[in-house]
């Protein structure tokens, strides 16, 4: 179970055992504005998307998840120079990628695929210990997106839109 709030996502805390996807506090965002850390997005926020341009925020999530549910990522995973920060994203948020590792892995010049599948300990690592963090889903009106983060550098899939039922 879940809950969604309007407001200013850094107030919000909903405790959750399982995460599908999020990103964790720091992960810069690309929006119309700029680049912003995840947890200061509000609600009708302009973001970036790789497979619409801007989108309007309808709203952000807010999860407790255990830090085994939760990998690091190393810049130098795009980046050779390893230029840019650390980031925090679900072990379940897909990542899509478009260069040599889907050709690699998965036969193909792109593949959107879960995070957690890609970690190898040193580059992508999980985390260790009890502990609970904070991730941050974003969630858009119409569908599901590719948003960019940490500079755009990586495009990701945003929370998955609940079924419509029919009124």
């Amino acid at each position: 179970m879940s809950q969604a709030f309007p407001g200013r996502a850094r107030s919000i805390r909903v405790p959750l055992s399982s995460c599908r996807s999020g990103f964790g506090t720091g992960t810069g965002v690309l929006t119309t504005e700029g680049e912003m850390p995840v947890e200061f997005l509000e609600p009708g926020d302009r973001i970036v998307t790789w497979d619409r341009g801007a989108i309007r925020l309808a709203r952000i999530v807010v999860r407790l998840v255990p830090r085994a549910q939760v990998l690091r990522v190393r810049p130098s995973v795009t980046d050779p120079a390893g230029a840019g920060r650390d980031f925090l994203i679900s072990a379940q948020t897909r990542l899509l990628l478009r260069d040599w590792r889907a050709a690699a892995l998965f036969g193909k010049h792109s593949a959107l695929v879960e995070a957690g599948r890609l970690a190898d300990g040193a580059h992508i690592a999980r985390l260790g210990g009890a502990d609970r963090l904070r991730l941050f889903q974003l969630h858009f009106d119409d569908a599901q997106h590719l948003v960019q983060i940490a500079g755009g550098r990586f495009q990701v899939a945003s929370a998955k839109m609940p079924a419509r039922t029919a009124a």
